[in-house]
């Protein structure tokens, strides 16, 4: 196996997952071209959250620090009752040596961080470009684009997010999202001086939950059952979510005045993708959300689409065969990431009141513990 073998990479998507794609190619030696079918880079999004082993990914990447600089980290959350009354606190140490538990950013902000590196690294990236057809040989894969441009690529990268067309081309619509009965609402709204640690509060029904982003910003999310006349174009979604907040005391009763009519509120029924093995076809392989798009319960989407990405190129550098990269990249990243999920999905169950024979806080702990052991 030589150098070569890696030299032509393309990289399906410019989310999270593509661009810190595009990042770990180019430091692994590869002529990287990233393909975005948007027209232009989305700068609209809610908080995410960077738990310790998403910003330890992150730093392999060269990235970790800026990502710190542009957010808020935080050390643990409380967990309350819908009044207030604490149940648990956690806090602690990160996985990683001078890296911090938690990281709150503004979803855009990240992306800006990583298309600016990717450009520093040297990757090619074309917005307004799809793929119309690929092909498979022995010598590689040969791709049409949407504007007719052909190239052939030693490896290609599928990371267009839960609705992969590439997934959907190679394995025949096999594995679809599956709704799970629930939808999350989430707001970005200014942060209280006093609120520098996660929130939950855990209801009957529904969880609120409030994430540092900032100095001056924090996001709320509010998980609860799925809302089907909000797909349909239902009432006002400020009143919507105001009329699911009620109940909540604590910070939801201090933060109420502060959903208006002109908030920027986005709400989604909660989706997964489970697919089984393999998260590949010769030389495609698939990453994050087009392999294992999981609930936002444990915050662990983006970190394990990340941590996908650090480990593909690991490989790549290591000149394994393009013949067995695929089962490599299996071998480190299904137990991981599928266990990762398999979590976050049981604690929708617990909430829809589905699993009573789990306890939600050893749920929480015992993957939390899992996510911080190295990739």
């Amino acid at each position: 196996m030589n150098q070569e073998a890696y030299k032509e990479v393309l990289v399906v998507g410019g989310g999270i997952a593509g661009l810190a794609a595009a990042i770990g190619l180019r430091q692994a030696g590869c002529h990287v071209d990233l393909v975005e079918i948007l027209p232009e880079w989305p700068r609209s999004g809610v908080g995410i959250i960077q738990p310790g082993n998403a910003l330890r990914a992150l730093e392999s990447l060269g990235v970790a620090q800026a990502c710190l600089d542009a957010g808020f980290a935080y050390s643990g959350y409380s967990y309350c009752t819908a009044d207030g009354t604490l149940l648990h606190a956690s806090s602690g140490n990160g996985p990683a040596k001078g890296l911090p538990p938690y990281n709150g950013i503004v979803r855009g902000q990240l992306l800006e961080i990583l298309q600016n590196a990717a450009n520093n690294a040297g990757a090619n990236l074309r917005l307004g470009s799809s793929v119309v057809e690929l092909a498979q040989s022995a010598e590689g894969v040969d791709v049409v684009f949407a504007d007719g441009r052909r190239a052939r690529y030693d490896l290609v990268v599928a990371a267009e997010g839960i609705y992969s067309p590439l997934r959907d081309q190679l394995f025949r619509r096999q594995y679809q999202p599956v709704p799970t009965g629930q939808g999350v609402w989430r707001l970005t709204m200014p942060r209280p001086a006093d609120m520098t640690q996660g929130i939950m509060m855990v209801g009957e029904t529904s969880k609120a939950g409030f994430v540092p982003l900032s100095a001056d910003l924090m996001y709320l999310l509010l998980v609860t059952r799925d809302v089907p006349e909000i797909h349909r174009g239902g009432g006002p979604l400020h009143l919507e979510l105001l009329e699911r907040l009620t109940g909540f005391g604590g910070m939801v009763a201090r933060i109420r005045e502060s959903v208006t009519p002109t908030s920027d509120i986005v709400y989604r029924p909660l989706e997964v993708v489970r697919m089984p093995p393999p998260w590949f076809d010769r030389r495609v392989i698939f990453v994050g959300d087009a392999a294992h798009a999981s609930t936002p319960h444990l915050g662990q989407g983006a970190a394990m689409a990340i941590e996908d990405v650090v480990v593909l190129a690991q490989l790549v550098q290591s000149q394994i065969p393009a013949s067995d990269i695929g089962a490599a990249y299996m071998a480190r990243r299904f137990p991981r990431a599928s266990e990762i999920q398999s979590a976050s999905i049981a604690i929708g169950e617990i909430e829809l009141g589905r699993r009573p024979d789990l306890n939600l806080l050893e749920v929480l702990t015992k993957a939390r513990e899992f996510a911080a052991q190295p990739i």
